[in-house]
């Protein structure tokens, strides 16, 4: 069987729809490519325009909060000017602050101030041996006659017809 013209034509038409299809199949590609470039634009859009409406609510709160602040900062303000304290209390306060050092340098008893209120403890302090004697009393069941005992202690060993 040889080619004929009708073979040669079919030849022909044959390349040409497969040129064709290659065009085609081409701008199907691109059209895909533009669509997902599309939905990635439109994703990245919805996000953008999310992101502003939260970056609005956050700062709406912000100048709230700070507008807040002010006026708790004004109230603040105008309750200390008004915070005094009378010279009969600052009298008491100073006369105990003075009792307190007092007491401190004669028993060299020192108070650690941040202990819980049901605990005394603190350290005794003893110039002479150059020591410090920590104690640690519970206020609800201890004796208070321990620190007491303690000083003594700290006391009799430091005195000089002591010799042991």
């Amino acid at each position: 069987m040889g080619l004929d013209i009708n073979d040669s034509w079919l030849l022909q038409i044959n390349e040409q729809l497969d040129a064709f299809r290659a065009k085609v199949d081409e701008k199907i590609e691109k059209e895909q490519q533009q669509l997902k470039a599309c939905k990635k634009k439109t994703e990245l859009e919805s996000k953008l325009a999310h992101e502003i409406k939260l970056n609005a609510e956050l700062t709406e709160r912000l100048a709230e909060l700070t507008r807040r602040s002010g006026e708790l900062e004004r109230v603040c303000a105008a309750f200390e000017s008004k915070l005094t304290i009378g010279d009969r209390d600052q009298n008491r306060l100073d006369n105990a602050k003075e009792t307190y050092q007092l007491g401190k340098e004669l028993t060299g008893v020192r108070f650690d101030f941040v202990a819980p209120p049901d605990v005394a403890k603190g350290y005794i302090k003893n110039s002479a041996r150059k020591i410090l004697q920590p104690f640690c009393i519970d206020t609800k069941t201890d004796d208070s006659e321990i620190l007491w005992g303690m000083m003594q202690c700290a006391d009799k060993e430091n005195t000089p017809n002591n010799h042991n």
